[in-house]
């Protein structure tokens, strides 16, 4: 196993466990404990974990975005379903803004049978994805954000401020108590908050895991949002009993 592959899959269980020790880690990637010892200096060193007590844990998203590589990887299956059925919302000639969070990263893979479609990201990979597939695409430009490959800055809102968008899809890193939407990433804030302007229809795809959390930077509450796609009912405990709002739980 590669060294960048052994760093994914401690990350990876990181996820789920939140500490493991290094002789647990050993005994889960086969490898020996020196080995370990190497691979979790080389990832506090990134600023990816943080060691402690003879082994490691996760560092808590409102203090680091995580790089894009090993995001997209996080609860692929769920996103992929939330992508699916965001992609149903599109239709034919439609102008479409995308953001640059891996949740909406698998909506390229849905979007072939769409004809005359204008998709607008400031995400490079997704960007990618669309063009090989003979999609209209444009891509913001600006500054990129290293962790998520994502353009930001004034250059990139200004360009997205030329456009009528039909349908905003977008994500963010979670949804607090007081149904906040919010984001470890203030750049990345500012972007979403334009294209939200500019959008008639704005569509939050949310996985469950993304519920009851906090980071520091505040997007807009949820309920000013004309349609979530989720993958629990756990969001109506943030809307009134009548509510306008458009909720699809995959």
């Amino acid at each position: 196993m590669l060294k960048e592959e052994r760093y994914d899959q401690i990350l990876a269980i990181l996820e789920e466990e939140q500490y493991i020790s290094a002789s647990k880690l050993s005994k889960m990637l086969y490898v020996s404990l020196p080995t370990i010892r190497r691979d979790l200096a080389e990832l506090g060193r990134r600023n990816q974990i943080v060691r402690s007590h003879g082994g490691a844990k996760k560092i808590q998203a409102e203090h680091i975005v995580a790089p894009l590589d090993f995001r997209k990887t996080v609860h692929a299956a769920e996103k992929r379903a939330l992508c699916r059925s965001a992609a149903s919302l599109v239709e034919d000639n439609n102008i479409i803004f995308i953001d640059a969070s891996t949740t909406t990263l698998q909506m390229a893979e849905f979007l072939n049978d769409k004809k005359g479609i204008t998709v607008i990201t400031n995400g490079i990979p997704i960007a990618t994805l669309l063009v090989q597939k003979g999609i209209k695409t444009y891509c913001t430009g600006g500054e990129i954000f290293e962790n998520s490959l994502a353009h930001f800055g004034s250059f990139a809102e200004e360009f997205i401020q030329r456009f009528n968008i039909d349908i905003l899809f977008f994500s963010c890193h979670g949804v607090n108590e007081k149904g906040m939407l919010t984001d470890p990433s203030l750049p990345e804030t500012q972007i979403r908050k334009v294209a939200i302007n500019q959008s008639k229809k704005t569509v939050f795809l949310c996985d469950k895991t993304k519920f009851s959390l906090s980071t520091p930077y505040n997007l807009v509450p949820i309920e000013t949002i004309d349609c979530i796609i989720t993958d629990t009912n756990e969001v109506n405990k943030y809307f009134p009993a009548q509510c306008s709002n458009e909720i699809i739980v995959v």
